[in-house]
């Protein structure tokens, strides 16, 4: 049990570490040129890239994001094709953390985790999905639905885009391409004292917002990162880079703390169902059982 709630949090944290796009609109909008849609002028503040990219996300709702990250020593791989639409929301996850595989799926206010065998035996079933129902009242399995909904919410690109309005700040820019494709080229630092507010300071006592505002004094809280968006202000890939602030924060984790996003198939149809009612058991029964 204890090992399957360190993949779902795994998995939690590199969806969670989903953040694109930072930046004063440009003078000279896109212009048609030959077939090719022409950059803009690159932008040199976050709160007017993320005006503009809001309306290419916003219309789009689905895309797919192929993830690689490093979180210390754990290796977190994957795709997550998503529509964003609030409670109508689908997403299908399929990722690979310490090596194996983790398949989740959302669906009408329902989070499907796919069972691996092993996981089977251990909690006694033969159900090959577990459920968590994101509007229960239960108190553990709230707690663990909103964790994972917060995951979730942060790989939604209008959530994203929030972000680098609220905590970053573009430190240069450049017009290159990327895999063929004309790219405004950002480089960016987020301020981790401010996301931390964003992520937690609604939900983080008084207590623990004392403890961790005192351990992360005079560190060095900015991250690193570099994002690409194409003509239509839309992300194509993100990477960012927390390994120094991890060590100046004095965390216990070691190693490389670092993510690439890749983002492709925007507008596509995205079709998630939910698991044969019959192939379905409660999550959090099933891991009270495994205790």
């Amino acid at each position: 049990m204890i090992r399957a709630t360190f993949k779902l949090t795994a998995v939690a944290a590199a969806l969670t570490l989903l953040v694109t796009g930072c930046g004063t609109r440009p003078s000279a909008p896109a212009e048609d040129k030959g077939g090719e849609l022409a950059l803009a002028t690159p932008f040199t503040d976050a709160l007017g890239l993320v005006e503009a990219a809001k309306q290419g996300t916003r219309k789009s709702k689905s895309s797919k994001t192929t993830i690689d990250s490093m979180l210390g020593a754990e290796k977190v791989t994957g795709t997550v094709m998503a529509l964003y639409d609030g409670p109508a929301s689908k997403i299908d996850v399929n990722m690979t953390t310490a090596g194996e595989a983790v398949t989740m799926r959302l669906v009408d206010q329902a989070l499907f985790i796919k069972l691996p065998p092993a996981q089977q035996a251990e909690l006694k079933t033969d159900k090959n999905w577990g459920k968590i129902d994101l509007n229960s009242e239960d108190p553990q399995t709230k707690a663990v639905g909103k964790a994972m909904q917060k995951s979730f919410e942060m790989g939604d690109p209008m959530k994203q885009l929030e972000l680098v309005e609220k905590t970053g700040r573009i430190i240069r820019s450049e017009q290159t391409r990327l895999d063929g494709v004309p790219v405004n080229h950002y480089f960016v630092e987020f301020d981790a004292k401010k996301q931390f507010d964003l992520f937690l300071g609604d939900q983080a006592t008084p207590e623990e917002r004392a403890k961790i505002e005192k351990r992360l004094e005079g560190k060095n809280l900015l991250i690193p990162a570099e994002l690409w968006f194409n003509a239509e202000q839309l992300p194509l890939k993100m990477t960012m880079d927390m390994t120094s602030f991890m060590k100046s924060a004095g965390g216990r984790q070691t190693g490389e703390a670092r993510a690439t996003y890749t983002y492709s198939d925007w507008g596509t149809p995205v079709n998630v169902t939910a698991p044969p009612a019959a192939e379905v058991a409660d999550y959090p029964e099933l891991m009270k059982q495994g205790i």
